[in-house]
């Protein structure tokens, strides 16, 4: 982490970012939209599937988990070969995980990793149907290994047991997560109710709220992925993390200014 009061002195420049989670045939979201990402703000990146994805426009037709020896390996083997470069730092951003065993492959492979950790618990596909299948007592235990969670409006109401509707509720419901021994939760405010697009950060008892207009356009997939790995980035170039998210939210609003249209469905440009 950078001390310097602005956060932004002596940054590295190339971050690798370890991305696990689903893959998505479309590249819309997933870790190909993470390699997209992490590249496009020039830092380098791994993928580690933690499964097989069949999705379209109309939905998940099938989920394939990855089997979990093979991806509790998988992690332990691509951190240890990345920390092993000269001056990189490492980061690992987590997206879907399948089920329960999975989440707990990932939390096996992250033994002795010291860096930070983006887990964005993605619980369906915005296109519909479920993505994770395991309880939800599996995801707040991976949430404990994680430097921040990203849930939306509706996986923090899952995962809290809380309606979350507004800026308000996202704070509540933060805090709930936070008491179970998350260390920091952002609530993407896309759904909350509301004129702006507030994401809502709670960590420590306090809570910091980061506006910016909200999207007038089409529905775009994958802005989730995105964000969490662009704080990701921000966080592997040693910002603090309220600059990560808020430099990551400020990127994410200027992109979605230019969406690109893929057989029915609006795609982040890149």
């Amino acid at each position: 982490m950078n001390d310097s009061p602005s956060g932004r002195q002596n940054l590295l420049e190339k971050p690798v970012i370890l991305a696990i989670g689903g893959f998505d045939p479309t590249g819309g979201a997933g870790v190909v939209r993470d390699f997209l990402t992490a590249r496009s703000l020039g830092a380098d990146a791994r993928l580690i599937p933690a499964a097989w994805t069949e999705q379209s426009p109309a939905g998940v037709v099938g989920i394939e988990p990855r089997e979990r020896r093979a991806l509790t390996a998988a992690i332990r083997w691509a951190w240890q070969d990345a920390a092993a470069g000269q001056g990189e730092s490492v980061v690992v951003k987590i997206g879907m995980v399948p089920d329960g065993p999975a989440a707990a492959a990932i939390v096996e492979g992250l033994d002795g990793f010291a860096g930070a950790v983006v887990l964005d618990p993605v619980l369906r596909a915005s296109s519909g149907g479920a993505l994770y299948t395991g309880d939800m007592a599996a995801l707040v235990e991976l949430g404990r290994r994680a430097t921040v969670v990203t849930p939306n409006a509706s996986e923090a109401a899952l995962l809290s047991g809380m309606p979350v509707r507004d800026a308000q509720d996202a704070a509540v419901a933060g805090a709930v997560l936070g008491s179970r021994g998350w260390a920091a939760v952002l609530v993407k405010g896309g759904h909350l109710e509301g004129g702006d697009a507030v994401d809502v950060l709670v960590r420590g008892g306090e809570v910091r709220r980061f506006q910016a207009r909200r999207w007038p356009g089409p529905s775009v997939r994958g802005t989730g992925c995105a964000l969490a790995t662009a704080i990701a980035v921000g966080l592997g170039r040693g910002l603090a993390l309220e600059i990560a998210v808020s430099d990551a939210k400020r990127w994410l609003t200027g992109v979605l200014e230019h969406p690109v249209s893929v057989r029915g469905e609006w795609h982040l440009p890149g």
